[in-house]
């Protein structure tokens, strides 16, 4: 019995003090980062069915892997989280706060009001270099952003190879940890600080990348990605492979020039993009940092560069519509505006990269007086002074409007200007519009009450009764569709009536005219030739021709003496011509040209007087200062026979299909108006005639419009906005948001932006919005990772109060188990004695 109670209590010792070193290990170890708290089980011994001691189990940990699980996919979130506000942020810093105007909007917003200022002084040699070197400034400024983006996505892809080789280094220690865990259960020894080494390198493996695992029997955690459930590691680790990554321009994208990212066996050789067993994981949502650092490679700088390029390009283009090429690329130009196409593979737009390119012509730089000139215009010789290319610049280039045309694109009410028919030769026949020529007495005839009464008045110097005569006049009319009429008016002839000289002269006339042969009546018709009395009693007379009065061939000649007493003089030698139906047209700051419509008009003659040259191809290019400078005319439509034949079509430019700048047109019709005679039947639905009561621009473009009778004017001028074709369908938009990009696959995120200060602004404010949503849903995320830690911790940390209390409970127990042996000893003591 004494030697079972030795063995017994000699059991108890070394179980109390093994737990008591367990409870000083996790005491001591209290805030070791990845130590979890050990645990050691006890159980009895038992010989025969008798208790004989205890003894110690396994140490063992105290961990949920599924809340680790937990813990290590959050880490992935909010470690992705923080590596692209970590970049992003320096994007808004490179912009800097709003109140100190750093940004590019800020800059293209300076460049608009040095314009504005110059376009008053637009000679004046300081504004002239200012604005060159806000021009300067500006595109400097775009450089040096779009050169940030570049060296920060290459930034990312170097910390990628540095996080990528890392992760290959913790792989291989989950691996090594995985076997020692696996050989150390076989063997029945306690894996728990291996196991806890290996949470470790799994918590930092989650934060490079997203995984998921799941544990074998044998103790050995199965490592693989959450995307896409590939290995990383068992008991024998596979590596990432980012192959061969070069340094990174606005040209590059993954995966046609920009490495990948691939899952290879440890012993891998060659290129895994070529390679059957490697796994590509590019582009997949791997989370953690490299998932991070690949979305802001290969999405949110690209998206970035796209902005910044669409915007260069768009300031540079329209400068360029405007007739200033300002800004160019290094080579000296432009790059076109053709739409990306969607493919195999797709065409981009042909900018990618303008950006870190963009510059001021040098031949401005040079010259900075051609701001005032324009580059577009150099046949035009822009007089000293002007600011019409300055005017469109301020205008147009910074608004939302590329160029205003006249013309009417409903072809439903549009007017052909050749549908001439057959007793409708020219245009005023054709509209019902009419020349105006009116010839008033200078003299108040209505205080005689006849004819007798008003050549007494004369004193003989007009004189029926005389030999021969001296009481006729002639009044001549001539226009060039009828032929000239002349009619001679012979006041002693002129009846009585009732009491009014100047009615009884206005109706011996009408019956004069009545006895004219047809051809002569039908011309005056034709001129509307009319006598009447004016407010004033003068003898008025009306025409839509040319009017003389002589008193050089009529036979009894009244003289110039009795033709003052009637009011008028000869002005045989220069008649009064008519004023003809016109309206007033203007491109840009330019003069008002006044355009006629004369009797015999046709079309041809209007486009004469419209374009500057006869073929309306190139500005200026005659000379011909009868035309109007800067306006080209859509000829090929107008008489192609098509479906727009004689539809007038007008636009500021050099060229009507293919203009190199825009601006702006005025167009201001005439006091005229349409009579309902004319004779233009139509061939569209809605228009198949033209009323009373439209005004000549109206009326020629089919602007007008007639409800219950009542004839409404409409301008013809359209204001038409920038636009580039977007490459889907036949869509367009004045900053393209689709198909951007060197692989034409970004899309900017900027809808409804029009003005370029705008789209600038518009940019910062969505790289700002998405910077706060990534710090916003971090800061959710890192709350989240907080409470999971928290409750690990509780969960499998060390509690000193519960160590403690265990401390005194395996303190009391060795103790009890020391007075056992204690007692033993003295028992054989005793016997030792007896013997």
């Amino acid at each position: 019995m004494g030697l079972s109670s030795l063995d017994s209590a000699l059991t108890g010792l070394r179980v109390s003090q093994s737990q008591i070193s367990v409870i000083s290990n996790n005491v001591s170890n209290v805030n070791t980062p990845g130590f979890s708290r050990k645990i050691m089980s006890q159980e009895s011994r038992a010989v025969n069915g008798v208790t004989v001691g205890v003894r110690n189990t396994t140490i063992t940990r105290n961990v949920d892997l599924n809340l680790s699980r937990d813990l290590w996919t959050q880490i992935s979130s909010v470690e992705q989280l923080d590596v692209r506000n970590t970049y992003l942020s320096r994007i808004e810093e490179f912009h800097g706060p709003p109140d100190q105007e750093l940004s590019v909007a800020a800059e293209i917003s300076r460049l608009k009001d040095s314009f504005a200022a110059l376009a008053d002084v637009p000679e004046d040699e300081f504004m002239l270099s200012d604005t060159v070197q806000q021009a300067q400034m500006t595109a400097q400024k775009i450089n040096d952003l779009s050169k940030f983006i570049t060296t920060l996505r290459n930034d990312a892809q170097n910390e990628i190879q540095t996080s990528v080789e890392r992760a290959n280094q913790l792989l291989e220690k989950i691996a090594s940890l995985n076997t020692d865990i696996q050989i150390g259960n076989n063997q029945g020894r306690s894996v728990a600080q291996a196991e806890d080494q290996r949470d470790e390198a799994l918590k930092e493996l989650s934060s490079l990348v997203e995984i998921k695992y799941f544990k074998r029997g044998d103790g050995v955690l199965v490592i693989q990605t959450k995307a896409n459930g590939v290995e990383l590691a068992g008991t024998t680790a596979q590596r990432f492979e980012f192959n061969n990554p070069e340094a990174l321009s606005a040209q590059s994208y993954y995966p046609d020039s920009a490495a990948g990212l691939y899952v290879v066996q440890k012993d891998f050789e060659g290129d895994p993009a070529t390679s059957v067993t490697a796994v590509n994981i590019t582009e997949l949502p791997l989370n953690g940092k490299i998932g991070g650092l690949l979305q802001l490679r290969d999405e949110d700088f690209p998206k970035q560069m796209a902005q910044l390029d669409e915007l260069a390009h768009k300031m540079a283009l329209r400068f360029e519509q405007q007739g200033l090429r300002l800004f160019t690329n290094s080579s000296g130009v432009v790059p076109g505006d053709t739409a990306p196409a969607a493919g195999t593979p797709p065409t981009p737009v042909s900018y990618v990269g303008f950006s870190a390119s963009i510059q001021v012509n040098a031949a401005i730089i040079s010259d900075p007086s051609i701001l005032q000139r324009g580059t577009a215009e150099t046949d035009t010789a822009t007089q000293a002074g002007s600011s019409e290319v300055l005017g469109r610049i301020v205008e147009f280039v910074f608004g939302d409007i590329q160029y205003m045309e006249a013309g009417n694109y409903d072809t439903s009410t549009a007017v052909d200007l050749m549908d001439l028919p057959v007793g409708s030769p020219d245009l005023q026949t054709l509209l019902g519009l009419s020349s105006v020529n009116t010839l008033v007495g200078a003299r108040d005839l209505s205080g005689f009450d006849s004819a007798a009464d008003f050549i007494a008045s004369t004193n003989g110097a007009i004189d029926p009764g005389a030999v021969p005569p001296t009481d006729t006049v002639r009044f001549s009319f001539d226009s060039a569709t009828t032929g000239s009429v002349d009619l001679d008016v012979d006041l002693g002839a002129v009846n009585d009536g009732a009491g009014n000289f100047v009615q009884d002269l206005i109706d011996h006339i009408n019956a004069q005219i009545g006895g004219l042969g047809a051809a002569d009546q039908a011309n005056l018709s034709a001129m509307n030739v009319s006598f009447s009395e004016s407010p004033s009693g003068q003898l008025a007379i009306n025409a839509a021709g040319t009017i003389a009065v002589d008193i050089t061939n009529p036979g009894d000649s009244m003289g110039a003496e009795g033709l003052t007493f009637l009011g008028f003089t000869d002005n045989s030698s220069d008649p009064k011509d008519p004023t003809h139906p016109y309206f007033d047209i203007k491109v840009g700051n330019g003069e008002f040209h006044r355009i006629t419509i004369e009797p015999g008009d046709t079309h041809a003659e209007l486009i004469d007087k419209l374009i500057l040259n006869a073929d309306g191809d190139a500005f200026n290019a005659q000379g011909d200062t009868t035309g109007v400078p800067g306006l080209a005319i859509d000829l090929d439509q107008f008489d192609a026979g098509g479906a727009n034949t004689g539809y007038l079509r007008l636009r500021p430019g050099d060229n009507y299909d293919n203009p190199s700048f825009g601006g702006k047109i005025t167009i201001i019709s005439g006091p005229f108006q349409t009579d309902g005679t004319g004779t233009y039947t139509g061939v569209n639905p809605e228009r198949t005639g033209i009323g009373a009561g439209a005004n000549v621009a109206s009326a020629l473009f089919g602007t007008f419009s007639t409800s219950g009778g009542v004839v409404s004017d409409g301008s013809p001028v359209i204001s038409n906005q920038y636009s580039s074709a977007t490459g889907v369908g036949s869509n367009t938009a004045p900053f393209r948001t689709d198909m951007l990009g060197p692989n034409a696959d970004i899309s900017s995120g900027l809808e409804g932006s029009l003005r370029l200060v705008d789209y600038a602004q518009k940019m910062i404010n969505l790289q700002s919005q998405e910077l706060i949503s990534i710090e916003s849903e971090q800061v959710d995320e890192e709350a989240l990772k907080e409470i999971l830690e928290t409750n690990l911790l509780n969960d499998s940390g060390v509690n000193l109060d519960e160590e403690m209390a265990n401390l005194i409970v395996y303190q009391t127990a060795f103790s009890a188990s020391a007075r056992v042996v204690n007692a033993v000893d003295e028992l054989f003591q005793s016997l030792l004695e007896l013997l």
